[in-house]
């Protein structure tokens, strides 16, 4: 699979230091090359450490998973952690108000430990298929926790717009007999046709200090032809600065409504962030209830580990009701 021919455009900007920081909104099924300039990395102040605390880890008691919601955390992101989607979480959390969350607010993480593979599994190896074009693009970044956050990327070249797409994504120890799967969810509902997309999964500790990973894609559906359910959206005037030794990137924009009378019911913008040579770095995702056709937005995305190089904006929107 080619995966170069489907890498979205990338917007030039400022140079610093010796690296070229760039940011360009989701490719659409015809884009349409537009050059813009960007502000310089920032020295601006940001929060000092870009992984939360996950407590406690799930046991092999069945004991209730709990989180303590910390200052710079949203719901999406706690989903993501611990591997499940955002409705499951709202879902175990009916009382919990996603956007109006305090430091301190508790929130029961619905997960079950995933059992250890059965003897004879192989414990190591990155293509887990005998279809090696069906393994996807995989990075994975162990936390202070233990834990390992893995991307998978996922390209959409079938012609059409997806939805609820997924993977199986695989954590094999190397030198030992660790070997666990997860359902990698993707961030948005939809993958254009056109597009890349990391799905997520999260692998919680403990874990072993060496490993490889592999994802296959697992399922995903077709978009009905004039379908109504989202309205076109598209990510315009943005602007990028980073700081932390390019570890974080503050990205601002407008997300812009089509047609202009159009009322969004749910608004999602999500960020991604690449290194230099394409691997995923990390993932923002911001949301809003409601809006106008054009509504800013403002959002940091942190690294899991390397430097960002550039950044993608992807946004969704869903009409209100």
């Amino acid at each position: 699979m080619n995966f170069k021919r489907l890498l979205p455009l990338l917007f030039t900007a400022a140079l610093l230091s010796g690296c070229v920081f760039s940011i360009s909104p989701a490719p659409t099924s015809a884009p349409r090359p537009t050059e813009t300039a960007l502000p310089l990395p920032s020295d601006t102040p940001v929060p000092a450490t870009a992984t939360p605390t996950l407590t406690p880890s799930p046991t092999a008691t069945g004991t209730p998973v709990y989180y303590q919601v910390d200052a710079d955390d949203d719901m999406f992101g706690v989903a993501l952690r611990y591997g499940i989607s955002l409705e499951a979480l709202l879902t175990a959390n009916p009382s919990v108000v996603p956007y109006a969350m305090g430091v301190g607010t508790v929130l029961l993480i619905p997960i079950t430990q995933t059992p250890p593979a059965p003897t004879g599994t192989p414990a190591q190896g990155s293509q887990p298929t005998s279809e090696p074009d069906a393994a996807l693009p995989t990075d994975c970044y162990r936390d202070t926790t233990g834990g390992v956050l893995c991307f998978a990327l996922a390209a959409n070249d079938t012609g059409k717009d997806l939805e609820n797409v997924s993977a199986k994504l695989t954590l094999n120890g190397i030198g030992s007999d660790y070997t666990r799967t997860q359902t990698a969810i993707l961030p948005l509902n939809l993958l254009k046709t056109g597009q890349s997309l990391p799905l997520v999964a999260y692998f919680q500790a403990p874990t072993p200090e060496q490993f490889s990973a592999s994802a296959v894609l697992d399922f995903s559906l077709p978009v009905p032809e004039n379908d109504t359910r989202y309205l076109p959206v598209q990510p315009a005037e943005l602007k990028l600065a980073c700081a932390r030794e390019q570890l974080s990137c503050a990205v601002s924009g407008k997300a812009v409504l089509t047609p202009e009378s159009a009322r969004a019911g749910s608004l999602w913008v999500l960020v991604v962030a690449y290194t230099q040579d394409g691997r995923v770095a990390g993932i923002r995702r911001w949301d809003s209830q409601s809006s106008p056709a054009g509504l800013d937005f403002s959002v940091f995305v942190y690294s899991a580990g390397p430097k960002i190089d550039h950044v993608e904006v992807f946004a969704e929107a869903r009409p209100a009701r």
